[in-house]
This record gives structure tokens, sequence and C-alpha cells, in this order.
């Protein structure tokens, strides 16, 4: 199995100057492709603020809370997410952690929360490649970087 990290999916969905590497990544390592529920939640909220940025001129957190508030969530993303998931056929794991080790990986990794919970998740279900391009998951010594 290979945890693909959020960037990895942004750059596919949204054509940037990243792009061609993310899919070359996906070409040079076939396998079984998973995401847990962070990921999954990140992707989202990152490709609508993309959107709305990009589609109606919406900019930062607080206008985009209040514009999904006003007109619940693009269907457009979710249907473009919900797509590349099943274009990628990519399975969706349930992140798992503890307490204990939650607070163990902040400490001892200098991992951000939603990232240590990705990599407490892959240790969990036996995950030791994650396609990334944040250099922060290097620091895991369960996990191997990609590229």
């Amino acid at each position: 199995m290979i945890l693909l990290d959020t960037n990895i999916l942004y750059h596919i969905l949204h054509k940037t100057n990243l792009t061609e590497e993310a899919l070359t990544l996906l070409e040079d390592n076939p396998g079984e492709y998973v995401i847990d529920t962070i990921v999954h939640n990140e992707l989202i909220y990152t490709s609508t603020l993309h959107y709305l940025e990009h589609r109606h001129g919406v900019k930062g957190a607080y206008s985009t809370r209040k514009w999904i508030r006003k007109h619940g969530y693009p269907r457009e993303v979710i249907s473009a997410v919900e797509e590349l998931i099943k274009r990628l056929d990519i399975r969706l794991v349930q992140s798992i952690y503890t307490e204990k080790e939650f607070y163990e990986a902040l400490l001892n990794y200098g991992l951000l929360p939603s990232d240590a919970i990705i990599a407490l998740t892959c240790k969990h279900y036996g995950i030791e490649r994650i396609l990334t391009f944040d250099e922060d998951f290097k620091r895991v010594p369960w996990l191997t970087v990609i590229p």
C-alpha cells in the first residue's frame, strides 16, 4: 500500500507546475493507493479554496467559510474529488491513532497535527510508503518518502 498525501492529489486535480511530476510519481510507483480521512478532508478543503478563489474571487479562510455557509460546498469540487478517487482506485481508510501516540509524534518528529495523524494511520495499517512533496515525513522512521 502507498499513501497518497494531499499535495500529490491537489496538484493532479488543479493542473499546477507540479502536476506532471505528481503524475510521473504515480506512474513510477504503481500499487494499492490509500488515503486516510485527514487527506480526504484536506483535499476537499484546499480544492474548495482553489475553486472559490478562481471561480468566484473568494479569498481566505474566513470568506470561504462565509461562502460555504451561504451556498454549501460547490458540487463541482465534490464531484472532482470523487472522480479522482475513483479514477485512481484509491481506498479510503479511517485515521487511527491513540492520544499518547499523537503527542509523541508531535514531540518526537516535529510534525504538524494533521501530518502526525497521517503518519500514525500509516503505522496502524502497515503502510510503509508515502507519495508526498512534504519533506517533514522524512523524519518518520516507519515511512519511506517518495520522491
